[in-house]
Formats: C-alpha cells, structure tokens, sequence
C-alpha cells in the first residue's frame, strides 16, 4: 500500500497532504457523552451494515503476486499497514468532506434530534490522547473513499480499506481506522471508546433542524457556557 506519513499517521497519496474540513453527523447524546467523558465513540469495521465491509474473506489476505524470479534483496510482498485479519476489528471512524448541510444525512445518522460537528483532519489526529509516536505499535491510517461502480472484493490493502460502493458516493466519505495494539477486546466489543481532547477535536456544532428553535437556543448557550464551543443552528428550515 502506497502511502505518505506525516509525522505519526499513514495519509493516502490521493489526498495530499491539504488539512481538509470534515464533519460527522451523530446523535445528541452521543455529543453529550463525548463532551462529558472526552471519551471518542467509534465502531469496529464489522459493525457496519455494509457487507462488503463486515466479510471477511480469507483468500483477500494473501495476494497473488505474479510469477517471476526475484533477487535474494527483493521482497514478493509489500509490507501491509494493517494486517487483513484485523481491519474489520478496526475501530473505523467516518466523516464526510460535505460542507453543506445534508438533510438525508441528517435523517440517517443524526436520529433527527442530533448534532453536526466540524473539524480537520489534522485537528482530529491531534486530539487523540493515545500513544503514536513515530515508532510505536498504535497507527492511524486516513484517507479518502474511493467509489466504485460493480463493486468487487479487493485484493490490495488501499482497495481492502478505502474502496466503496457507488451506492454509497453521496457520502463523500473521509475515514480514519484506528489501529491500537492495546485491544484485548477488539472481537467481543462492538465499539472502541478513544481518548480526546475536545477542544482540539471539535471546531464548531451545528444543531439539527428537526430541534425546535427554543430547545436549539438552550442547547447553544449551555453547550457554549459548558464547554466553549461555538454552537450554530441549521440553516434548514421545517415546518
């Protein structure tokens, strides 16, 4: 997998090294307790409802490389960032690189009485208290999706880790795979709660339309007062 690190993080060629704007939909509550606890929520891979990324298929692990005769210096396989047997127990985090307002994406992944909230790449890598130093065990592998038509399993770690359904290209994703060598219970739990620090992590929060204005007011100047981070409201307008 050809990648570029940048101090402590694998970042896919493809995007460059621009700190790009992302944001994620989730549930109020979801915010609340990440605000309370600065304890991140991500689920593993196998969580997903998209089967091509919860299968795991043992012939994708071991990619035939073509015939040839190799030099005694020369390696048959690339080295892989994260192993095939443990990207589906990867914690995988999902952005998406729209700025504007998605009212589908409200409905699917807000519940409806949730939050937006925004940041950048690099701000999201700096708030992670845990440890990645240049030669630790725990990576970060981030990049952007790739979206294809027909799509079929890949036998490349950059197509096993960033390659999509068209169906999904609406999304505009921008995903983050959270590879920690401390995960004694990666195959019993759902979910990994990762260390951050909030005020690095989150630059602003847009309150869902489907709140009514005068709870919207409130949760903007608790959450401001709370935590001293800017709050908007939507820009949708529902009857």
């Amino acid at each position: 997998m050809k990648k570029e690190k940048l101090n402590y993080y694998y970042y896919l060629p493809n995007d460059g090294t621009e700190d790009r704007v992302i944001c994620q939909y989730m549930r109020l509550d979801y915010l609340i307790r990440l605000l309370e606890t600065h304890m991140y929520f991500v689920k593993r891979r196998r969580e997903f409802d998209d089967t091509n990324e919860s299968y795991e298929n043992v012939k994708l692990a071991f990619p035939i490389a073509p015939a040839k005769k190799y030099d005694s210096q020369e390696q048959v396989l690339t080295e892989r960032t994260i192993p095939y047997f443990e990207i589906i127990h990867c914690p995988a985090s999902c952005w998406t690189k729209n700025e504007n307002e998605s009212f589908l994406m409200w409905k699917s992944y807000a519940t409806e009485i949730g939050v937006r909230i925004k940041t950048t790449v690099h701000n999201l890598i700096a708030s992670l208290e845990i440890d990645l130093e240049r030669n630790g065990m725990n990576k970060v592998v981030c990049g952007s999706m790739n979206y294809k038509k027909n799509l079929i399993p890949s036998s490349d770690e950059l197509g096993q880790l960033f390659n999509k359904d068209m169906a999904y290209s609406a999304e505009n994703e921008f995903r983050f795979y959270f590879h920690i060598s401390n995960d004694p219970d990666k195959k019993s739990t759902k979910y990994r709660l990762i260390p951050v620090n909030i005020s690095v992590m989150i630059d602003e929060i847009l309150l869902s339309p489907f709140i009514c204005k005068e709870a919207a007011d409130k949760l903007a100047r608790m959450i401001k007062c709370s935590y001293g981070i800017n709050v908007k409201q939507s820009n949708i307008k529902l009857k």
